[in-house]
C-alpha cells in the first residue's frame, strides 16, 4: 500500500501541464480522524498531494504517522484516492470517488471506502459507505459538513460536524449505541503558503466507546480535545 502511494506521488509530480498538481506538508499536535485519535493523542507529520484535471477528474495520496497501540511503537497510515467532480452551476458542484486505507504492520486495519459529495463556496458535505471499517467487518456509513468563513485577508473560521453509523452488531457491542457523533470547531491563518489551525474537537455517541465501530483498540476516545496544525502547501 505505502508503495503505491509513493508510486502515485511520482506519477502525480510528472502529470500532464494542463492539469493541476498541489501538495502539503502537515505537523498535527493530535492526529485525530472523526473524533478519535490514530496517534494515541501524540504529534503527527502527514503528508499528501493531489492531483485535479481540467475535465473533472482528480486523485491523490496522503500519509502519516500513526501510533495504533497505546506506548507501542509508531507506524504508517497510507491513502490513496481517486474521483470525479462536475459543476452544477458557478457556485455549485458535486463529486464521486472512492478510496483505499491501510497501515503499516496493522494490515488487518485496512479497508475501502466509497462517497459522493456536493460543495458550495461555504458548505461542503460527503457520505461515505464501506463494507468493512478499519477491516471489522462491520458495515459502516458517514456524513459529513465542513464549512469556511472568511474574517479577513489571512484569517478564518472553519467547522466540521460527522454522524458514523454503525449497521449490524459487532460480537461484543450490541448494546452500544450505533451512532457515533463528532464536532470540530476553530480558526486558522494563513500566509506565504503557511496554514496554522487551532481547533476544539469532541465527539460524542457509544458510551464514547470507539471499538463498537471497529477503531484499533489503542485509539484515544477523549470526549475533548483541542488540536493545533501547521502546514505547508505548495
Amino acid at each position: 500500500m505505502l508503495r503505491a502511494a509513493v508510486a502515485l506521488l511520482i506519477l502525480l509530480s510528472i502529470a500532464e501541464a494542463h492539469a493541476q498538481v498541489s501538495g502539503s506538508v502537515t505537523l498535527v499536535s493530535d492526529d485525530r480522524f472523526r473524533g478519535v485519535s490514530l496517534s494515541d493523542g501524540r504529534p503527527a507529520v502527514q503528508v499528501a498531494i493531489a492531483y485535479d484535471h481540467a475535465d473533472g477528474w482528480y486523485a491523490g495520496a496522503f500519509a502519516s504517522s500513526v501510533r495504533l497501540e497505546q506506548g507501542g511503537r509508531s507506524g504508517a497510515q497510507g491513502l490513496v484516492y481517486m474521483g470525479f467532480a462536475r459543476r452544477i452551476s458557478p457556485g455549485l458542484s458535486w463529486e464521486l470517488g472512492s478510496q483505499y486505507t491501510r497501515f503499516s504492520g496493522h494490515e488487518h486495519y485496512a479497508y475501502p471506502e466509497i462517497y459522493i459529495g456536493l460543495a458550495s463556496e461555504h458548505l461542503s458535505g460527503r457520505l461515505y459507505y464501506t463494507h468493512d471499517y478499519f477491516g471489522s467487518g462491520t458495515p459502516m456509513v458517514y456524513a459529513e459538513l465542513g464549512s469556511t468563513r472568511t474574517l479577513s485577508d489571512h484569517l478564518y473560521l472553519f467547522g466540521h460536524v460527522g454522524m458514523l453509523r454503525r449497521n449490524g452488531h459487532g460480537p461484543a457491542h450490541d448494546d452500544t449505541s450505533h451512532y457515533r457523533f463528532d464536532i470540530r470547531a476553530g480558526i486558522g491563518t494563513s500566509l506565504s503558503g503557511c496554514d496554522l489551525q487551532v481547533s476544539w474537537i469532541t465527539a460524542r455517541g457509544a458510551a464514547g466507546n470507539p471499538y463498537a465501530f471497529g477503531y484499533p483498540l489503542g485509539t484515544r476516545s477523549s470526549r475533548n480535545t483541542w488540536m493545533v496544525s501547521l502546514s505547508r502547501s505548495w
